[in-house]
């Protein structure tokens, strides 16, 4: 068995739900809403098969976390779900079944926009 090291789960920049759905798409989104309920081995195969640019996505916003196998170059990196993953999942299946996906990001602003000032 090989050891495993996390790398970036520095969580002292770590966003909450609403500000991560700000830095999706509603592509991304809706991909998102589509894992709900699904088991979470299940819903990480689906995240390792995504393009380059929506991986870095999650890995920017804290949704995903890239584990390391120590073996072989950096690209065999596995990304694992975090807590604020499946927060962000669950809040895109609540708008998908409303058909608000668009409307989603406008409220993730709003929320952010009112944290701000107060």
């Amino acid at each position: 068995m090989v050891a495993m090291g996390r790398k970036g789960t520095d969580d002292t920049d770590r966003l909450c739900a609403a500000e991560a759905v700000q830095f999706l798409t509603p592509d991304l989104l809706e991909f998102l809403a589509d894992l709900y309920g699904a088991p979470a081995s299940i819903a990480q195969g689906a995240v390792q098969l995504l393009p380059f640019g929506s991986r870095a996505a999650l890995l920017a916003t804290g949704l995903v976390t890239a584990l390391d196998d120590g073996d072989g170059p950096a690209h065999e990196e596995i990304l694992q779900l975090t807590d604020l993953a499946f927060e962000v999942i669950a809040m895109a299946a609540s708008a998908a079944a409303s058909e608000q996906i668009d409307e989603l990001a406008a409220h993730a602003a709003a929320i952010v926009a009112a944290r701000q000032r107060g």
